[in-house]
């Protein structure tokens, strides 16, 4: 069976994808670490639905990259529910 799962994450978006679209470049790099990993208590991720929140943007000192606060929704699959 295939489902969506609201999921919240906190990620630093690496300086290399600034030059795409906000939307774009957050979606590359969330494709990057969840796509085809399985996430224990929840299934294997099979693609980003939808990005519904971007918070943030801030950058810390030392750091020379933007971090995100998001909310998405990623469709998952649990063969046994």
């Amino acid at each position: 069976m295939f489902f969506l799962s609201l999921i919240e994450h906190k990620l630093r978006l690496p300086p290399a994808d600034l030059s795409l679209p906000l939307h774009e470049g957050i979606k590359k790099f969330l494709d990057g670490i969840f796509l085809d990993r399985v996430i224990l208590n929840l299934g294997r991720c099979v693609s980003i639905y939808d990005i519904r929140n971007i918070y943030g943007g801030f950058i810390h000192a030392g750091e020379g990259a933007p971090t995100y606060t998001l909310e998405f929704r990623m469709v998952v699959f649990r063969p046994f529910t």
